[in-house]
């Protein structure tokens, strides 16, 4: 079915700096946005099928979910495997846990205490929580930020290097992609933004 020339939806050419994914009937390539297929959804597709395959070949396959314990969801024989770190059983777990409380071992300053002399004469054996930023020295964000604020400031559509945690693979998510991950109350995946540095976007 695919032509010598492979374009997508929107007549454009194969892409290799945009993500894309190849449809397994017809063997084409589709830019994701095209296709509203998600760079970090592509991996728990079995068999993709573009739009023009679904009309005979029906939708594309996904990976069923067999478990909630295991970071490969899918894993036929994940019964008699333990918990992993971060998957749904154990987030479940660890909050029905009861901790003592951190105050013995934090120590609180104000931020004009906080400074080079501070650090020669107690050193930074144990977490410190700033309690005010005045004299910290830096220039802080209001305390009510939220990431559609960062949005706001950087743009939607703006590109975000992402780590996927349980995978450890690197990906590409726009900052819009990043908000509706974030806020969302139901999450299946860890993905991390090690860095994104907005200071002089305005």
């Amino acid at each position: 079915m695919a032509s010598v020339d492979v374009y997508c939806v929107c007549g454009q050419p194969y892409d290799p700096n945009q993500f894309m994914i190849q449809c397994d009937v017809c063997k084409d390539w589709f830019h994701g946005s095209c296709v509203d297929v998600k760079e970090h959804d592509a991996g728990d597709i079995i068999k993709y099928h573009c739009p023009q395959c679904q009309l005979s070949f029906g939708p594309s396959v996904w990976k069923q979910r067999t478990n909630w314990h295991r970071h490969d969801y899918s894993d036929p024989h994940a019964s008699n495997k333990a918990v992993q770190t971060g998957t749904h059983v154990f987030m479940k777990e660890l909050k029905s846990r009861h901790f003592e409380s951190a105050e013995s071992i934090v120590t609180r300053l104000n931020g004009d205490q906080f400074n080079l002399q501070y650090l020669l004469h107690s050193g930074f054996t144990n977490p410190v929580l700033v309690t005010r930023k005045d004299g910290l020295g830096l220039v802080m964000p209001p305390e009510d930020l939220t990431v559609s604020d960062v949005m706001d400031y950087i743009g939607p559509d703006f590109m975000l290097d992402v780590i996927d945690v349980r995978k450890q693979e690197d990906l590409k998510m726009t900052m819009s992609e990043w908000v509706e991950y974030f806020n969302s109350y139901d999450r299946t995946k860890v993905f991390n933004v090690i860095s994104l540095e907005f200071s002089d976007t305005r």
